[in-house]
């Protein structure tokens, strides 16, 4: 009789332990949409775009807190908003992809991931011995 509850408490956890881990993974995947559809959706989105050069980004180091305006694939823009310092190569920034949600008309971010040009790319080819 013993054995038996050993194997039962042991599916349980192992079942608790697979509802977790399909919790965790549900949080983490974020969606890629348009600007236009994560001010419609309200809930937590990446969108893919680049920061409009011409708005220079602000921080301020006092709130620690980096603003700068993003522009999709579309043409729409839209302030972010972002507690943190700026990222490293953000001028250098070939684009930017922000994950979070759109809060009273800005998007709120939650992390920002640049992709800067390749240093490998585009180079002349090494010289042949």
């Amino acid at each position: 009789m013993r054995i038996r509850a050993r194997y039962w408490f042991g599916g349980a956890a192992l079942l608790g332990f697979i509802a977790l881990g399909i919790s965790a993974l549900e949080q983490t995947t974020v969606r890629y949409v348009s600007i236009a559809e994560a001010v419609r959706v309200g809930q937590r989105v990446q969108v893919k775009g680049t920061w409009v050069r011409d708005m220079t980004p602000t921080y301020d180091s006092r709130m620690n807190t980096f603003r700068f305006v993003l522009q999709d694939d579309r043409g729409d823009r839209i302030a972010v908003v972002y507690v943190g310092t700026k990222p490293n190569n953000f001028e250098l920034a070939e684009s930017i992809v922000v994950r979070g949600k759109v809060v009273g008309g800005e998007f709120h971010a939650n992390d920002i991931l640049t992709k800067c040009p390749s240093k490998y790319e585009g180079g002349s080819p090494l010289p042949q011995e």
